[in-house]
């Protein structure tokens, strides 16, 4: 009897214990915090790319007013994929406004990219102090290859004309054009960077009155400026071709293209405000080039510091002619660390560009 009892006993004690460890396994699993997930690197963009000169075409994306960062860039970028009808785009230029993360760009770029299984872009992405409206977050400018022969005399390419206003900018981007033999109807694509934006509307209506076909960006630089300044670039179709494959207009700060081929670079970061610092970063935008063809004659080079160490050093460093070098400060960069960014437009297998004196 004492026996059955004891056995008893025993197998009670253990159902209890077992009872207890499940018990104790289910509070693990309830209270248990979720695993990680791990998500899948974006895909890497490439760093420079070739394209034939007389098949580019220039878009911008229209402002958007509503949605937050992320949205406004998947929007922006479908815009830009159905306006080209799914046409080779080259090269994208975003800029962000507010305090939204930059690095979304690449992320969502090489996403929509993938799914709509386009080659990928290289890529610029800039932070700016604003845009027309504050609910605006970006806006993204792109450089198309297309199937058609659009520019049979070649390009000009002109590089920052710095003004006081923005209408000493804009008067020094007609002298420019007018220079370099572009028509004002043949106007394809002008961006402005200035203190302050005012009347983007009637800038806007301003601009295209006198460039009836240019895709017109117009961004404030920095959030806070210190004084007043504007700076506009732009590229237009020649009437006539050239003399050479590339011509340098010293005085109006302007590249006259023929050559077969452009190469487009994304931007390359320079991590400090040291000469090293801004030499390391122009040898891989050199290598990033000349990695998908030799190259030799630059077109148009842009350079992003934060400050005006950074600013210093590069000017210091560039080997680059000044009428293809431009300077703009700008609000941040994809890069928490980054003190300055540089892109290039570079011509190919050209050796001995012609110079126009000043």
């Amino acid at each position: 009897m004492w026996r059955r009892i004891r056995t008893g006993i025993g197998v009670a004690a253990f159902l209890a214990l077992v009872g207890a460890d499940m018990h104790a396994q289910r509070n693990k699993k309830k209270y248990e915090e979720p695993k990680p997930q791990i998500l899948p690197l974006p895909p890497s963009m490439p760093m420079a790319l070739a394209a034939d000169t007389a098949s580019l075409d220039f878009h911008i994306s229209p402002l958007l007013k509503t949605g937050g960062l992320s949205a406004q860039i998947r929007r922006s970028l479908n815009d830009l994929i159905r306006d080209t009808r799914g046409e080779t785009i080259v090269k994208l230029r975003a800029f962000v406004a507010g305090a939204g993360d930059a690095r979304r760009v690449e992320a969502e770029t090489g996403e929509i990219f993938s799914d709509h299984r386009l080659p990928l872009p290289v890529l610029t992405i800039l932070q700016v102090g604003g845009l027309d409206d504050a609910a605006a977050q970006v806006v993204i400018e792109a450089v198309v290859s297309t199937p058609r022969s659009l520019n049979q005399n070649g390009l000009a390419f002109i590089a920052g004309q710095h003004g006081a206003t923005l209408s000493d900018a804009f008067e020094k981007i007609k002298h420019a054009i007018g220079a370099a033999r572009v028509t004002p109807d043949r106007l394809l694509r002008m961006t402005c960077f200035t203190s302050r934006i005012q009347d983007y509307e009637g800038t806007r209506a301003s601009v295209l009155k006198i460039f009836p076909k240019v895709a017109f960006n117009l961004v404030q630089a920095v959030r806070d400026p210190r004084g007043e300044s504007s700076m506009c670039e732009a590229v237009g179709q020649l009437s006539e071709a050239p003399q050479s494959e590339v011509v340098w207009l010293k005085k109006e700060r302007a590249t006259l293209v023929n050559s077969r081929q452009l190469v487009f670079t994304g931007l390359q970061l320079t991590f400090g405000s040291f000469l090293d610092d801004a030499h390391q970063a122009f040898l891989r935008l050199h290598r990033a080039a000349s990695a998908i063809q030799p190259v030799e004659v630059p077109v148009q080079v842009n350079a992003f510091p934060l400050n005006v160490y950074a600013e210093s050093a590069l000017i210091k460093t560039t080997s680059f002619p000044q009428s293809t070098f431009t300077i703009q400060t700008v609000e941040g960069l994809p890069a928490i660390d980054a003190s300055a960014g540089i892109e290039a437009i570079l011509a190919p297998n050209v050796k001995a560009p012609a110079t126009e004196p000043e």
